[in-house]
């Protein structure tokens, strides 16, 4: 497609392909119909020409009409709008949210991504679903390794270090991570601070503890499995970006609570939406009719993946880890995050239902979901915060937030 002189450009076209900006924090995707808020930040970016086609009735046809046009803060009340607006957290949380409005607002998809567009029909079972994909039953070695080393109970730090240490990749991963501003964080609040740098696995071990180390190894390998999604469904890099941003929150949370293994909520909040990742790559066709639905009705993806499927992604991601045999309360908080009062233990799902909530709120990123995640005023109860404590949590989670995503592009 021809290129287009920003000088001609106007508000109504529609990109024919992505825009990012020059340090790579910000993108517009392919689909987006641009308005002048959107000219704003091109102009900002000092974009000199894009590939867009001259109005959106001759973009690429979607089921959903495209998101309304207008300021970014009229974009954050809108993704506010089914929350309860007289509730003191949600109103809270909705100033916070306006304060980085403009920020927001340039990451937010615009249109539901196109991953299928033929006609709805059954949908098999999940455990249909999980099953037909070889890839999903074929587990990293390392993995598998990693699982039995955490089953084990004699188990040793020499012998977790040596089985994680077979994936470089993921050793560098884990190494940087310890060795983050967050991290540091977090262990001075447990005592457990550190002298100097943590060069080896084996004090990765020895500072984190054997199954914390281990359940977040175990986290971070399964994330490569999805890295053939289709293009249009879905912006890997979002969704990685909000599955990251509720890991951060969701350990903050717990070692607030001074919960004695925070690590496993960094891991559920990585993986709480890794159901969604599985129909956008097993039923790419059904999950562009939720997605389009949830746009065109105003309502939660959540409530329309229920209504169309019979089950949401919660309950599928949770099905996932039951079948990797992760830990079963890694297992309640990924299933039940959308529900945490029906589990079994619902400290777990409750810390990783709040955790979407704050970073679906003020946090770049998105699994698909349009809309702040649903307010659960159990969960909220259950974790314990207040408005007043909402604005020294999320400042520390955007503090730590864009050198974390890093350590994962």
């Amino acid at each position: 497609m021809p290129t287009i002189p920003f000088s001609q450009i106007r508000a109504g076209m529609v990109l024919a392909a992505e825009i990012e900006s020059p340090d790579g924090r910000y993108r517009l995707p392919a689909g987006t119909v641009l308005a002048e808020s959107h000219l704003k930040w091109l102009r900002g970016w000092r974009i000199r020409e894009i590939e867009a086609t001259p109005d959106s009735a001759t973009g690429p046809s979607q089921a959903a009409p495209a998101e309304p046009a207008g300021t970014p803060e009229e974009a954050v009340r809108r993704r506010f709008a089914p929350l309860p607006a007289d509730e003191p957290l949600t109103m809270a949380l909705t100033e916070l949210a306006l304060a980085r409005a403009e920020a927001l607002a340039t990451v937010r998809p615009v249109r539901p991504p196109a991953c299928g567009r033929e006609s709805l029909t059954s949908l098999p079972s999940p455990e249909a679903i999980l099953a037909a994909d070889p890839v999903l039953v074929s587990l990293p070695e390392v993995f598998m390794r990693i699982r039995e080393v955490l089953s084990d109970p004699a188990s040793t730090v020499e012998e977790a270090a040596a089985v994680i240490s077979k994936d470089p990749s993921l050793t560098a991963k884990l190494l940087k991570l310890v060795n983050s501003a967050f991290y540091a964080r977090t262990l001075r609040v447990s005592g457990g601070l550190p002298p100097g740098p943590v060069d080896t696995l084996s004090r990765a071990v020895m500072l984190l503890g054997l199954n914390q180390l281990s359940t977040l190894a175990m986290g971070v390998s399964v994330m490569p499995l999805f890295k053939d999604i289709p293009a249009g469904c879905i912006d890997m890099r979002q969704f990685w970006r909000h599955s990251i941003g509720v890991g951060l929150v969701a350990k903050l949370l717990a070692v607030r609570m001074h919960d004695p293994s925070p690590e496993r909520f960094f891991v559920a909040g990585l993986l709480h939406d890794i159901g969604r990742l599985v129909l956008y790559k097993q039923v790419p066709a059904a999950a562009g009719a939720s997605l389009a639905a949830a746009a065109a009705s105003g309502r939660h993806l959540v409530a329309v993946e229920r209504e169309l499927f019979g089950f949401d992604h919660g309950e599928l991601g949770g099905m996932l880890l039951r079948k990797w045999r992760f830990p079963e309360s890694l297992e309640q908080a990924v299933w039940r995050h959308h529900a945490p009062v029906s589990g079994e233990v619902p400290q777990e799902p409750s810390i990783v239902c709040v955790a979407d909530m704050i970073a679906g709120a003020v946090l770049p990123g998105s699994s698909g979901e349009r809309l702040v995640p649903c307010f659960d005023p159990a969960a909220w109860e259950a974790v314990g915060l207040t408005p007043a404590d909402l604005p020294e949590l999320v400042e520390t989670a955007e503090a730590h937030f864009e050198v974390i995503c890093a350590m994962f592009a």
